[in-house]
């Protein structure tokens, strides 16, 4: 329907929507709730603004989908304009108690029928999260080590990927997201060792990562065998990791810029009516969904061998990937606890912490945490 003049920010509740009609501010007056609180713009600008959202997240069902009238018409899933606005996108018009202003953009956007943008592939978010999902089935129950190219995709089907290409794919789609960070030297990490009542623990050795003999347990991020440093920006948060009444707490401070990449502050994800190309927001998706599974509780049993190999496995993928600006020293994650701060896992044994263990003689020692001061905790 056309020929209306204006409508109003407030008959919107998309913020995205609301911010675009504020910033056109049009003259006060809205043809449909009839009020003059709130800027207009031209309704017609709005419905093709909705429109061209619209066709940047689905196809056109006539330009697409085979068609057999015996059959009951089109052959895949499949949509029409109302039910687009209403049931997908969700469309919020809080003032339209009438739903005039529902039917004008029903109307003006046409009688089409949507379906899926490429009703052949899966949506990339989606196609991201089935390759996630074979790939840790892979690693868990089929290989453990030799498994980079099973499934491998030769560019015929965007939605087959060998898990060598996934975890690529989530490595360059993280560096595009602005995911890799440089945090310069100084930052202040605490680590919290379980203790005995009367036995604190005070010294590099004992309050940084094992030594590789002594790095026997299953971690979210490293399997046994290889020692890494695990700590948290925040003391309450190191020690609620450990899950224990008494603990010694190290603080320690990073001696050289790290490179790391950045799981626990991801980009807001743009909402439907933004102007974010599809790619992007349906990666962030992703990307999102990504950083909830890598922090999944799992239960401290025989279980555990395997449910942290996915991890483990993505770990040392990143460890020895070459970002645009060369590789990365670790990763920052949420917690799963609920306090507040984030964690870190950086790729440093014992070796990188100053005064931790003695240099070998033939070795070009080049520590880079240093212990700052210990606190003993009890809870």
């Amino acid at each position: 329907m056309t020929g209306f003049t204006n409508v109003c920010a407030r008959c919107f509740s998309d913020r995205d929507l609301i911010k675009m009609i504020r910033d056109h501010a049009g003259p006060r007056g809205c043809h449909f709730c009839e009020r003059r609180d709130a800027p207009t713009m031209p309704f017609d600008d709005v419905v093709a603004f909705i429109l061209e959202r619209i066709e940047t997240f689905y196809g056109r069902a006539g330009d697409q989908l085979p068609y057999e009238s015996r059959e009951g018409g089109y052959q895949a899933w499949h949509i029409d304009s109302y039910d687009v606005i209403r049931d997908e996108i969700e469309l919020d018009l809080p003032r339209d108690a009438s739903d005039d202003l529902f039917r004008a953009i029903v109307d003006g956007i046409g009688d089409e029928v949507w379906c899926a943008y490429d009703w052949l592939t899966l949506e990339p978010d989606d196609s991201l999260r089935f390759s996630w999902d074979r790939f840790c089935q892979i690693v868990k129950h089929s290989r453990r080590f030799f498994f980079h190219d099973i499934g491998k995709s030769e560019g015929r089907d965007p939605d087959s990927r060998s898990p060598f290409q996934l975890l690529g794919n989530v490595c360059h789609h993280a560096e595009d997201a602005g995911l890799v960070l440089t945090i310069p030297e100084g930052l202040k990490l605490f680590r919290a060792r379980s203790r005995k009542p009367r036995h604190p623990l005070t010294s590099p050795k004992d309050l940084g990562p094992p030594p590789d003999h002594l790095a026997t347990q299953s971690n979210r991020m490293n399997p046994p065998g290889i020692s890494m440093f695990y700590g948290a920006d925040r003391q309450g948060l190191a020690v609620a990791e450990i899950r224990n009444s008494m603990a010694s707490v190290g603080c320690f401070a990073t001696r050289r810029p790290i490179r790391i990449l950045d799981l626990a502050h991801l980009p807001e994800i743009p909402g439907f009516f933004s102007t974010a190309y599809r790619m992007d927001r349906l990666v962030l998706s992703f990307l999102a969904d990504f950083a909830d599974i890598i922090i999944e509780p799992v239960d401290r049993t025989d279980r555990v061998n395997v449910d942290y190999i996915p991890t483990q496995v993505f770990t040392e993928f990143i460890r020895d990937f070459e970002f645009a600006g060369g590789k990365i020293d670790g990763l920052r994650y949420r917690s799963a606890t609920g306090e507040k701060g984030t964690n870190y896992v950086l790729f440093a044994g014992q070796g990188d912490v100053i005064n931790a263990e003695p240099p070998e003689s033939f070795m070009e020692a080049n520590p880079w945490l240093d212990l700052v001061s210990v606190k003993q905790v009890r809870i």
